[in-house]
């Protein structure tokens, strides 16, 4: 099989030989210049395909779904290796063709392969003549710039953050090799991995962080509620030291909620990255702030959360469920008198007080927590468990108040 012909940077003017009669435009140079003035990406494969009389595919996974022209020209098994194909050579521009492409080039973006411009078997098989492959040349170009201005015309440089990290907070990346180039183009370089970022205002608002956005060497944005999500890359010189405390110290200066996540080396783990800082900075603000010196149990959990659902699920189930139940039912107070007491480190004194109830009370309601659930709150091992049921509790309700956000 041949391979996805490489895109020279100043391709040779082809005749106009067989071409055109066919084409609206006279040369491969006018493609591009439609593109400047704002064809879109239909615009370019439609000229192209005009030009060689033959079915143009664009394909560029960062764009969403690829551009066929003709219309109809490709069957969806066809599309979807076109698709295919261009993810692959974003990671290896080497990589061999199918069968359904005759010819390609791929479309690049400063130094970063971002997809291809493809001539299409059907119908005819043969490869281009090196007078029309400076059409198909012309065509990457095309889409190169059409890319471009697209990322522009929706909002720039924030608005192209914001996409990236909103498509990371809904899940992992289907393309990492796509994540990373659309990182590099916004300047980030995320092949080793980052630190996440969340910070959310406080209930009695904040500062809003306008200029901190504009300047800090971080992939920061606003993601929507006055929340802030963000990368700081490994790679990044903010990365050294604690150079992601230091910006969680600012921003919790403008009074926000912060939250930081465990380094992540797997460009492809970044999802989780900002699961978990976004989970936290919720459990931070449904706790009053404070996650009682217990943070790093909290990140075990949404681990569990993050990998293994169904596990945190049942540990609620077989601790917690049981008392919320029961509260709902009898219009009862058990589960805030046990989660008063684990707060007060098992202080039966200390939990009236907070409570503004009498000792008896506080431990009449202990001992119901004791039958309803079978865990004795009392007992180290019950305690132990009651606390972890507790924490997968506030964990899996944070994590829908996060869902709701999306």
């Amino acid at each position: 099989m041949e391979r996805a012909r490489s895109l020279e940077s100043n391709p040779a003017p082809a005749g106009d030989r067989g071409a055109a009669a066919a084409a609206p435009r006279s040369t491969p140079l006018t493609i591009v210049s439609g593109a400047v003035a704002g064809d879109d990406l239909v615009s370019v494969a439609a000229s192209t395909s005009d030009a060689l009389g033959r079915p143009v595919a664009i394909a560029i996974p960062s764009l969403g779904e690829p551009v066929v022209w003709p219309h109809g020209a490709l069957a969806e098994t066809g599309v979807r290796a076109i698709v295919e194909h261009a993810a692959g050579v974003i990671r290896d521009p080497d990589i061999e063709i199918p069968a359904i492409i005759a010819d390609a080039v791929p479309v690049r973006i400063g130094n970063d392969v971002v997809g291809i411009i493809a001539v299409t078997t059907s119908g005819r098989s043969e490869p281009l003549l090196p007078e029309q492959l400076a059409w198909l040349e012309a065509g990457a170009a095309a889409a190169a710039v059409t890319a471009l201005m697209r990322d522009a015309q929706e909002g720039g440089l924030q608005s192209s953050r914001r996409a990236l990290l909103q498509a990371l907070r809904t899940a992992p990346p289907a393309d990492v090799a796509a994540l990373e180039g659309h990182a590099r183009r916004l300047g980030f370089d995320l092949s080793s991995g980052a630190v996440a970022l969340c910070a959310a205002p406080p209930a009695d608002g904040a500062q809003r962080p306008d200029e901190l956005l504009s300047r800090h060497p971080a992939l920061l944005a606003d993601v929507g509620y006055g929340r802030l999500c963000g990368l700081v890359p490994i790679s990044s010189p903010l990365s050294s030291g604690d150079g992601a405390q230091q910006l969680a110290t600012e921003l919790s200066g403008l009074g926000m909620l912060v939250a930081l996540s465990g380094r992540r080396r797997d460009p492809a783990a970044l999802h989780e990255a900002l699961r978990e800082a976004e989970l936290l900075v919720e459990l931070a603000a449904s706790l009053a702030g404070s996650l009682s010196g217990q943070e790093e149990t909290y990140r075990l959990l949404i681990g569990i959360l993050l990998r293994e659902r169904e596990e945190l699920e049942l540990l609620r189930a077989q601790t917690i469920s049981p008392l919320s139940a029961y509260d709902l039912q009898h219009d009862t107070d058990l589960l805030a008198t046990l989660q008063a007491f684990l707060a007060h480190h098992g202080s039966t004194t200390e939990t009236a007080e907070a409570m503004s109830l009498h000792r008896h009370t506080v431990g009449y309601r202990l001992s119901r927590v004791h039958e309803v659930s079978g865990l004795s709150p009392y007992e180290s091992e019950g305690r132990e468990r009651l606390s972890l049921g507790l924490k997968a509790h506030q964990i899996l309700d944070a994590d829908q108040r996060v869902r709701a956000l999306l």
